[in-house]
């Protein structure tokens, strides 16, 4: 088995139990892990991936449920080892003149006959595998059916026996080339897994190369560990969702610094209101305000102004439902308010105290570009608290209406399992804000939202207007990235939801691309993370994947301003232009991750910031970049 270390982040994307992968010319199959049992408490993560897999909707066809119902079944734990075989296990000689198959039942019948991998047969050449396997979206991988001579022994069955390898499935042969007997196609097997009511009569599997996208499809859910209790203690105040609004339009009333106490104000107000009803005259409602060290202005002014204004913002029409269910705008609230995060203006006025006035000349240059390049703000944190899980697998397609959703299943300490593997990430980041306005401008531009003349007065105008549109909130991220936008083209909620996300998911991947020099760390040590309802996304450093602590601090510090600018040009450039760009404009070269892409590369595009044709938008009329005079053009006629 091959011994090669490999970051947590690379193993929960790409060797978890049933993927497939090479190393030094095999291939294997993942078949468990060894795993460190998480050492806190887990109630709400796996209340998250039951919900995630009670949302899978061919998985409610099955006759049974493939996961369990019982808590005490399942096992959530961080992974520390890997544990493979080789797969599949037919194979033949290298030898031209031979070539030879070669069939195995398991590892250990090949280690134990065969431990050299020489051919059986001419005793000259080495054995290789066929990379075909047959796949089935239930979640079946089986090694291909191999054409027999009809003889007895292991070796009289396979004597001549060769595939006329077409490189396609569909055509390729089994064939003797000793006797020049033809045996036919590949052929095919039955799945003996359990099929959803809707593949009843699709019980056979289909042929595949195992370098195709579609064998292995891991299900992650990456979320910002906030204190679920926190949040939940937080949700009985009644003006949660103004509070948590006003938060993210950066309302002058919202307690910035001392967050918290701006729920644990309004919570002691309210106790502090109840009593004064109860008060039967003056002198006792004055005295509870003595206790209490306020006026009764102080009780009614901050509360009140937030409510009034979030209110006035949304034209008394505040979507609460929505703001409430959004738990990807409380992460963005949590990591930008209560995680000691320090802005540029922050970083200005500390080089200012210092005297450093050359890191200070850095980050006012820096600020000067954000608006250039379509950037409302930049922070960075030292600590980042995200959580990343794998709760199951398909084959085929990631579509929760096409593939059953598989689980891990394994002995753990001598009992049978459903393990949920974890990385946990607490290292430095920096989140980037899209400037609201230029979103809204870019939207209109290109005909992607209803009101084209709606024209914003302020930056929160516009950020409340933008947010009553989407509908993060009741669709999930992945589901998101694998919309079609032209599917929608007469819903536009849907459609502004798909083009917002993508614009932030590819910004995201520009900035992750051309940061790699200046970070000092390869593209594949970062991660991404995205807050789209928020218009927010962050870069960090994945847990011990590459090292390179400090390094993205040190780049915020000192590099900033040549990082987007780096950006920008990173956007306009690919080492396969002009193939690239009249291509969806998104290649390997510049924008796709291996690895650190939890939303694996779906919907990328540089056309989306510099202009072009989105094929699945339209195939012939270009989408104007979030970077064009266009958009520039309309900003400033609001300013008019």
């Amino acid at each position: 088995m091959p011994n090669v270390k490999r970051g947590r982040s690379q193993v929960l994307f790409n060797y978890l139990p049933g993927a497939v992968f090479m190393e030094n010319g095999m291939w294997f199959i993942v078949k468990d892990l060894r795993l460190r049992e998480l050492n806190e408490a887990s109630e709400h993560l796996l209340k998250n991936a039951q919900k995630f897999i009670e949302d899978w909707s061919i998985n409610q066809e099955l006759n049974y449920n493939v996961y369990p119902n019982r808590d005490d079944m399942w096992f959530i734990g961080e992974i520390e080892e890997v544990n493979c075989e080789v797969f599949p296990l037919v194979l033949y000689c290298n030898n031209s003149t031979c070539r030879n198959t070669h069939v195995y039942s398991d590892t250990d019948k090949l280690i134990k006959q065969n431990p050299q991998m020489t051919c059986e047969f001419c005793k000259k050449g080495k054995l290789q595998q066929y990379p075909y396997a047959l796949i089935h979206a239930n979640g079946d991988l089986q090694p291909i059916k191999v054409k027999y001579n009809d003889e007895q022994t292991w070796k009289e069955k396979l004597d001549g026996i060769r595939m006329f390898d077409t490189r396609r499935f569909t055509t390729a042969t089994w064939y003797n080339y000793k006797t020049g007997k033809s045996l036919g196609e590949l052929g095919t097997k039955m799945t003996n897994l359990p099929l959803p009511s809707s593949m009843n009569n699709r019980r056979f599997l289909g042929g595949t190369h195992l370098a195709d996208g579609d064998v292995h499809y891991p299900a992650i859910r990456s979320f910002v560990n906030l204190e679920n209790g926190m949040l939940n203690k937080r949700l009985e105040n009644p003006n949660f969702h103004c509070i948590q609004m006003g938060a993210l339009l950066g309302l002058k009333e919202i307690k910035v610094d001392k967050f918290k106490e701006n729920f644990e104000s309004s919570s002691e107000n309210e106790t502090i209101k109840k009593m004064l009803e109860k008060a039967t005259n003056d002198a006792q409602r004055e005295m509870v305000l003595q206790l209490a060290g306020l006026s009764l202005s102080d009780l009614n002014s901050t509360e009140e102004k937030i409510v009034v204004e979030v209110d006035t913002l949304f034209g008394s029409e505040v979507p609460n439902e929505q703001i409430i269910k959004d738990r990807s705008l409380h992460e963005f609230i949590f990591s930008w308010y209560e995680n000691e995060g320090r802005t540029i203006d922050h970083k200005i006025k500390e080089s200012e105290e210092k005297c450093n006035y050359t890191q200070q000349t850095e980050f006012l240059n820096a600020k000067s570009l954000l608006n250039s390049y379509g950037l409302e703000d930049v922070m960075l944190l030292e600590r980042f608290p995200v959580v990343s899980m794998a709760i199951g697998f398909t084959r085929k397609s990631f579509d929760r209406k096409k593939s059953v959703l598989n689980p891990f299943k394994q002995k753990v300490k001598g009992k049978d399992k459903t393990v949920i593997p974890v990385l946990k990430n607490e290292n430095e980041a920096i989140i980037f804000r899209l400037d609201p306005r230029r979103v809204l401008a870019w939207l209109q531009v290109n005909n992607f939202i209803n009101n084209r003349k709606f024209i914003p007065k302020s930056k929160e105008k516009a950020q409340s207007y933008l947010y009553s549109q989407f509908i993060f909130s009741d669709v999930r991220e992945e589901e998101i990235s694998r919309l079609s936008p032209k599917d929608f083209l007469d819903d536009k909620r849907n459609l502004v939801s798909i083009m917002v996300f993508r614009l932030l998911h590819t910004y995201l991947h520009v900035l992750l691309q051309s940061g790699k020099t200046l970070i000092g760390l390869d593209v594949d040590s970062l991660s991404e993370y995205l807050f789209p309802s928020s218009l927010s996304g962050a870069i960090y450093v994945s847990k011990l994947q590459g090292g390179g602590m400090g390094a993205l601090i040190a780049a915020f510090e000192n590099d900033l301003s040549r990082w987007l600018k780096s950006s920008y040009d990173k956007s306009h450039t690919c080492l396969f232009d002009p193939v690239c760009r009249e291509h969806q404009g998104a290649c390997h070269a510049c924008q796709y991750l291996k690895f650190s892409c939890r939303h694996f590369n779906h919907g990328l595009s540089r056309n989306i910031l510099t202009g072009g044709i989105i094929k699945d938008y339209h195939e012939t009329i270009e989408v104007l970049g979030y970077f064009s005079k266009e958009v520039d053009d309309v900003i400033n006629q609001w300013r008019i």
